[in-house]
């Protein structure tokens, strides 16, 4: 991987062409060379014409992005490569309004599904990681204002948990989920999914968290009054909560409930890896070849 981050000259540089982007497909999916995924030989042709490797035992072919987020894709690589790289790159997101005059692809509809396949990829990627020491946790209303009184009696709003890790002088890794209701075995279920068991979960007062304690966790219950003094107890989830609103409402102008969870997949993806900027592209690529696609119909379904 790349020490240092790309700037836009040097991606362009070197990922300005089809076959560069193949390449570096290949490398990121058989970095120890060709290995065929149906009977593990390493003796394979290509067939040029069609891109397709055929394994030299058993002759089964298989594309470069088979069975990944490209699978079936009429779009070329370079601009699926150039919307990861714009997608990562920019800290609080790119609406896809603008990637598609950006890249010059002429539907909506098709950035629109290119960059849910993305955000899958992410999603599925941390998916496979657990939060662990000081956890704090809290839950969010997002959805426009409306009138009635804030927070928890909020109506009409999309209920979501989020949960960070609390280091020394900054947070640590973050999961965000949305919930049908903020109630104790929503919490539970995300708590035992995504934080473990010898963590300790930091939250305010609300009921709801008291079955954390009682299920193996530690817990940590501050009554909080005053938005002040939320801020000083439980820092860094009211840090997320504003800042994945105001990328939700700023960039996007808003999101369904149906696709919520994967733009704050998103989210906690880019914020994850924020230490990580040189490796940033190359992990999504790879998240995106490691993954399965989804379809339009199943993303409008």
């Amino acid at each position: 991987m790349q020490q240092q981050p790309l700037d836009l000259l040097e991606f362009q540089k070197r990922f300005s062409g089809e076959e560069q982007c193949i390449k570096h497909l290949f490398t990121l999916r058989w970095p120890e060379g060709y290995v065929c995924p149906r009977c593990g030989c390493d003796r394979y042709s290509l067939h040029t014409t069609r891109r397709l490797y055929q394994c030299g035992a058993c002759k089964y072919q298989v594309s470069v992005t088979a069975g990944t987020i490209f699978h079936g894709t009429r779009t070329g690589l370079v601009k699926w490569f150039w919307m990861i790289f714009l997608m990562t790159r920019h800290k609080s997101g790119v609406s896809m309004l603008s990637l598609q005059r950006m890249l010059g692809i002429r539907s909506y509809k098709t950035v629109w599904t290119m960059g849910h396949k993305i955000r899958k990829a992410m999603a599925d990627r941390d998916s496979l990681y657990q939060l662990g020491g000081l956890v704090e946790m809290d839950d969010a209303f997002i959805g426009p204002k409306k009138p009635g009184p804030p927070g928890r009696g909020a109506k009409g709003k999309a209920k979501v948990v989020i949960a960070v890790e609390s280091r020394d002088k900054h947070a640590g890794f973050a999961v965000m989920r949305h919930v049908p209701s903020v109630d104790s075995d929503r919490i539970l279920s995300m708590a035992q999914d995504k934080i473990r068991p010898t963590g300790c979960v930091r939250t305010d007062g609300w009921r709801a968290y008291q079955k954390l304690g009682s299920n193996g966790f530690g817990h940590e219950a501050v009554v909080v009054s005053k938005d002040k003094e939320a801020l000083k107890q439980l820092r860094w989830v009211h840090v997320l909560t504003a800042n994945v609103k105001g990328n939700l409402r700023g960039v996007y102008h808003g999101v369904s409930r149906k696709h919520l969870d994967r733009y704050l997949a998103e989210f906690s993806y880019r914020f994850n890896r924020r230490f990580w900027d040189s490796q940033l592209f190359n992990r999504t690529v790879t998240a995106c070849v490691s993954t399965s696609t989804v379809t339009f119909a199943e993303l409008r379904a």
